[in-house]
């Protein structure tokens, strides 16, 4: 197998199975037709952790949209990222364009891995891809510290959606 095509499959492969597999996984124990499941994927994928009440409207089991949602942003995460390293590998100007400014935030890199927490809320994960293949950040680590804030805001809105629905439609 080339080279390049190597690279692609092991950028392809985990999100592969964070984003389709085990959704999939999540739909059969849980009872959820895999039509249903797909949405709640799309819809992660263009609404990102918003796609949790929108699921909790749609009365899929709470804990099945959590660990659908979650699987599947950091799945749409490692993804991005990975397409990041590998058009910025492709590229000379873009490695020269990285390392012209990434001299220019040194400080920002000194402290700010711990700031992809709260930017899971405000930037998303594909604002936090971008930033930490930018800043040139370790990835093991800022994979972490994105699906933590990630995990979090899910949660936060987890708990408030079903908060919500019970407002809105008790019993």
């Amino acid at each position: 197998m080339p080279q390049r095509a190597r690279q692609i499959v092991k950028i392809v492969a985990i999100p592969c199975l964070l984003i389709v597999i085990l959704p999939l996984l999540f739909a059969t124990t849980y009872g959820v037709l895999p039509s249903r499941a797909m949405e709640l994927v799309g819809s992660t994928f263009i609404l990102e952790y918003l796609a949790i009440p929108l699921g909790i409207g749609l009365r899929l089991p709470p804990l099945y949209v959590f660990l659908t949602v979650v699987s599947t942003g950091i799945g749409i995460f490692i993804l991005v990222l990975g397409i990041f390293h590998l058009l910025g590998a492709q590229s000379q100007r873009i490695v020269n364009f990285l390392l012209k400014w990434r001299g220019r935030v040194r400080r920002l890199q000194k402290y700010g891995i711990y700031g992809l927490i709260p930017g899971a809320t405000l930037l998303g994960v594909y604002g936090c891809a971008a930033l930490v293949w930018f800043l040139g950040w370790d990835t093991r680590q800022s994979t972490l510290f994105t699906i933590i804030g990630f995990v979090l805001i899910s949660a936060i809105l987890l708990f408030s959606s079903i908060g919500i629905l019970e407002i809105i439609s008790p019993g």
